[in-house]
């Protein structure tokens, strides 16, 4: 007799507590904490808030909204050996122990509800569904993450591939326990999915009395995060905690006038980046390749090339071609399937065809300039298409300053001095004087991007010590950084040429 999903859960997850945090971030390859903060994101919650966490597992979740909203949280598991290692990571979150299909809790108990990888351990989705709500007060929050399948085809075989075979093998490296747990997620994951469709699991929360149910696919489809809000709040806000006054620290602000209209809600139309184009047609695609941060990457190719005591054009020009496929095309291409940053209208479809095109022409490239340079090169277009794929899955190794740094600014340099026969000595010191640039376009273009892309009001004022007054707003604050960003490629672009020129002319 097959066993139930209950019973899966408690074979696969007890035992396993205390390796379950770092285990889950290396089985995901880091995104399992993309889209747990994405969760927390979702909950919105005010400080005075109460929030269940349900499957809290060893308190990732919980720990993460009392950091973020400074609300009180509640940690529920049916696992104690879990429980247990929630409690030695934070004792100031109340743990419970008991089901997500029978909660302790009164309704209306608490002001939101998250769950993360719950429904395919539960006999009943639905019921579950419909508990889950229940304890929720009117107007409050549903947001859950669970694993999902790629849609797309050639991603899903991708998936497969590695769930069917990376999964185990590297559970394995972690314990014999890890690699059953491995082997068990493939199969429970797609059963899900092919039990209860997108559209079945959406039926169960509204059927739960939950509306504006939404759904956000992270890292190609293989995360899911989804949101639903209560029925039943009254006209201007959600419900009061049942018995409390209604203060000044209380009282539900009124809707912003923005409510109802996304677009208003992020304030005047502000381009993502100062080259971005407006939406539409071509320009998408101009804005795409990024075109000055794509033309200084470059640059580096060309400063590596010019190390060299005599640099061959044909590989020269591979390398621009190579990197250009690889950087320009590829890896932005990637980084725009996760969450549109730039705002492009350009189909997922064809995004996913750019990166995957430029990204085998790259490897090509590499490959024929292998045939030439010896086996030995193999391992720098590796490492190559390595740090592509993982940019595009915004792995902290490389999303972070230190990587970016060493990825984009140091690697083409040492790629294209090792093709061309530079120096090892004058290589390297080139390799960390173009991972510091790219460590400063890094520092300069982060504050620029996240006020361009996020920032909903920007106000303020300094006062000098003669008495004026300078007025802080948006365009102020990103003025003196792109204007160093703008310069800096320039000049990168100007000295790279004139260094490989003066070689080639001497």
């Amino acid at each position: 007799m097959p066993s139930s999903p209950p019973d899966d859960a408690r074979r696969i997850f007890d035992g396993i507590g205390a390796t379950y945090e770092k285990a889950g971030a290396l089985l995901s390859f880091g995104q399992d904490a993309r889209w747990r903060a994405r969760l927390v994101q979702s909950v919105r919650a005010e400080p005075d808030d109460r929030v269940l966490d349900v499957a809290t597992g060893t308190g990732l979740v919980a720990r993460a909204l009392r950091e973020r909203y400074g609300c009180e949280v509640v940690g529920l598991d049916r696992s104690a050996d879990m429980l247990s290692r929630a409690a030695a990571r934070d004792g100031h979150i109340p743990l419970v122990r008991a089901r997500a299909e029978s909660l302790p809790f009164a309704d209306d108990s608490f002001d939101h509800v998250t769950f993360t990888y719950l429904m395919r351990y539960v006999d009943d989705p639905a019921a579950t569904m419909r508990e889950l709500a229940r304890v929720v007060r009117p107007g409050g929050r549903v947001v859950a993450l669970d694993f999902g399948v790629p849609p797309n085809p050639l991603l899903r075989v991708l998936w497969r591939i590695y769930t069917s075979i990376g999964l185990p093998l590297i559970g394995r490296v972690i314990s014999q326990q890890w690699a059953s747990v491995g082997a068990f997620l493939r199969g429970s994951i797609e059963r899900f999915d092919r039990e209860h469709r997108q559209s079945d699991v959406e039926r169960y929360w509204k059927d739960a009395g939950l509306r504006d149910v939404r759904l956000e696919r992270m890292s190609f489809g293989a995360g899911l995060v989804m949101t639903g809000v209560k029925d039943g709040a009254t006209e201007g806000g959600p419900l009061r905690k049942a018995g409390a006054p209604e203060t000044l620290s209380t009282r539900r602000s009124p809707q912003p006038p923005w409510a109802g209209d996304p677009s208003a809600a992020r304030g005047p139309s502000v381009a993502p980046a100062f080259y971005a184009l407006e939406a539409g047609g071509w320009r998408d695609y101009w804005t795409l390749l990024h075109p000055p941060y794509t033309v200084w990457h470059l640059s580096y190719v060309l400063l590596g090339a010019a190390l060299a005591p005599m640099p061959d054009p044909r590989f020269v020009a591979g390398a621009l071609v190579a990197f250009f496929l690889a950087v320009g095309v590829a890896s932005h291409s990637f980084d725009e399937l996760q969450g549109r940053p730039l705002g492009t209208r350009i189909p997922s479809s064809v995004l996913f065809g750019l990166g995957s095109l430029g990204l085998i022409g790259a490897v090509g490239l590499g490959i024929v300039a292998a045939l030439t340079l010896g086996p030995w090169f193999l391992a720098l277009v590796v490492l190559g298409a390595a740090l592509v794929i993982s940019y595009g899955r915004e792995l902290p190794i490389v999303h972070s300053d230190v990587g970016f740094a060493l990825a984009w600014g140091g690697f083409p340099v040492v790629a294209s001095a090792a093709a061309n026969g530079a120096p090892l000595l004058a290589t390297v010191a080139a390799a960390i004087g173009a991972s510091l640039l790219s460590l400063a376009q890094r520092r300069l273009s982060t504050p620029v991007r996240r006020i361009r892309r996020k920032a909903l009001e920007v106000n303020g004022s300094v006062r000098y010590r003669d008495g004026t007054t300078e007025r802080l707003d948006r365009a102020a604050l990103i003025a003196a950084p792109e204007a160093g960003l703008r310069l800096l490629w320039l000049a990168m672009f100007a000295l790279s040429i004139g260094a490989l020129v003066a070689r080639w002319s001497g």
